[in-house]
């Protein structure tokens, strides 16, 4: 799997978590994760989801996050000591594409959320299954593991300009796909097929909405603009070419370099009627008892 040794990811990640957070929220109530329980957070990143499982553990459970990246991690010791979890929250560097550094049925629960690719080892892991038979390996018989993945095709950031944003996201699945970047989020996975394969039972799944309207919280704001607008959406030249090429207009291609101007009269986050809405997926299932 690919070491991420870079704060600016780690930054985008903990915006993004943050963007997210409604959908995480909703996600992790449904788990209903027993208070006083012991999970692993299987690839936290910078550990912008850890206050919220140890919420729902009512912050009397024991909480593991693990990463490969030793630089995402520092971050994640950032974020504990930001929400006082010390004590309930350990850390530890491992790499998911390998046996996981913990003996069989000692966690209550695994979650593990926008980790887990199909594309092949080089952006994600060889064999998705694999990992989640691993997760179940080491949670107690009867308990969950859980995947959340945040799908960026279930999208809306350009209300009332569905053709110009539909042109936008084609441009952009097309550009990830010619450079080879990550972008798990743009993949269609099959969870409830691997987590079948793994052998859980009592599989399930779920949609859980991040939804916002003007004015905008300045964590939203700043996600917005900084990672839609000014990184995946912005208006190079290349973006045009590639857009023009799946219908898009020059009208529509003026409309929005105008509307993503943050100078511009006509800036689209500055919009009374502005409104975005994000959706993610929950896989569960449950470890043979």
């Amino acid at each position: 799997m690919v070491v991420i040794e870079n704060a600016a990811y780690g930054h985008h990640e903990l915006l993004y978590n943050r963007f997210m957070e409604p959908a995480l929220q909703s996600a992790i109530h449904l788990l209903r994760l027993p208070p006083g329980s012991r999970g692993l957070d299987a690839g936290c990143g910078p550990g912008g989801v850890l206050h919220l499982l140890d919420n729902a553990t009512g912050s009397v459970g024991h909480i593991t996050g693990v990463d490969i990246s030793p630089a995402l991690l520092d971050m994640a010791r950032q974020q504990v000591e930001q929400w006082k979890l010390d004590g309930r929250v350990s850390l530890a560097c491992a790499d998911l594409s390998q046996p996981l550094p913990f003996a069989d049925d000692v966690f209550d629960w695994v979650w593990s959320a926008d980790v887990l690719c199909s594309d092949g080892e080089a952006r994600g892991f060889a064999d998705p299954v694999e990992v989640i038979r691993e997760f179940a390996r080491v949670v107690k018989p009867g308990g969950t593991v859980a995947i959340f993945l945040g799908n960026r095709l279930g999208a809306m950031y350009l209300p009332g300009h569905a053709h110009l944003e539909q042109c936008l996201s084609t441009a952009i699945q097309l550009n990830y796909l010619k450079t080879g970047r990550f972008a798990p989020s743009f993949y269609h996975e099959p969870v409830l097929a691997w987590l079948r394969t793994a052998g859980l039972t009592h599989l399930k799944i779920s949609a859980h909405i991040a939804e916002y309207q003007y004015p905008l919280k300045p964590d939203v704001r700043d996600y917005i603009r900084e990672f839609i607008f000014a990184r995946e959406y912005a208006p190079t030249p290349e973006l045009k070419q590639r857009a023009h090429g799946v219908g898009l207009t020059e009208d529509e291609w003026a409309t929005w370099v105008d509307i993503s101007d943050p100078a511009s009269p006509n800036y689209l986050l500055d919009s009374e009627d502005y409104y975005c809405v994000r959706f993610g997926t929950l896989a569960t299932g449950h470890v043979l008892e």
